[in-house]
């Protein structure tokens, strides 16, 4: 197995390790064989890690070494599906005496990128609220991110990359979105019904 590690900035922008060295909020991302293993967010103030379990790991084992004893905050997944070539994860943020401070689901693609993420609610068990982002190509960064509300329905669309002249943080609505693509045609609406909802989690095709 190989075991690669990769250093970013805050901006999420790839750097040396001598670079990381020099600063004091810098993220290192671990992958074994490819597949992402481990993040460590290390700052000034505070250290947060994120860890992917295999299916020979154990989560109780690993709040117990990573939390409770290394005193520290991590969130832990556990796979629960694949499709596509996308893997669905349920996620647990643990603080450093082993309590669960929060849960959720996370949707990583091929290239370790993010296009799902959720929170859910502690008592209920429901989804409290949802983002899902369309990636480019082989960007790192998402062009759209969509927002959606409890109810599973789209809520605003923003413009990261600014890729129709809205400054990247304006929100839009889904007819906003079509008007403005009318003639730059980054994103049909129609051809990409996965960004329609929060539902399905996971991509159903390999085209969303």
């Amino acid at each position: 197995m190989s075991l690669e590690k990769k250093f970013y900035n805050q901006y999420f922008q790839e750097i040396t390790e001598k670079q990381a060295s020099q600063i004091n909020d810098f993220y290192i991302k671990y992958l074994l064989d490819g597949k992402l293993k481990k993040i460590e967010d290390i700052t000034s103030k505070y250290f947060i890690g994120t860890y992917y379990l295999d299916d020979t790991e154990n989560l109780q084992s690993k709040i117990q070494e990573f939390c409770v004893e290394a005193g520290q905050r991590w969130i832990f997944h556990t796979k629960e599906f694949s499709s596509f070539g996308y893997s669905l994860w349920n996620w647990v943020d643990i603080d450093n005496t082993g309590a669960i401070i929060f849960k959720g689901k996370r949707v990583l693609d091929v290239k370790n990128r993010e296009i799902f993420n959720c929170s859910i609610d502690l008592s209920s068990n429901q989804m409290r609220r949802a983002t899902k982002r369309y990636f480019k190509g082989d960007d790192t960064e998402p062009i759209l991110l969509f927002e959606y509300n409890e109810q599973n329905n789209l809520s605003y669309i923003l413009d990261r990359k600014d890729s129709w002249g809205l400054g990247g943080g304006w929100p839009m609505d889904k007819e906003e979105l079509i008007i403005v693509d009318t003639n730059v045609g980054l994103f049909p609406w129609d051809q990409h019904p996965y960004f329609h909802s929060a539902l399905p989690f996971l991509p159903t095709s390999n085209s969303i």
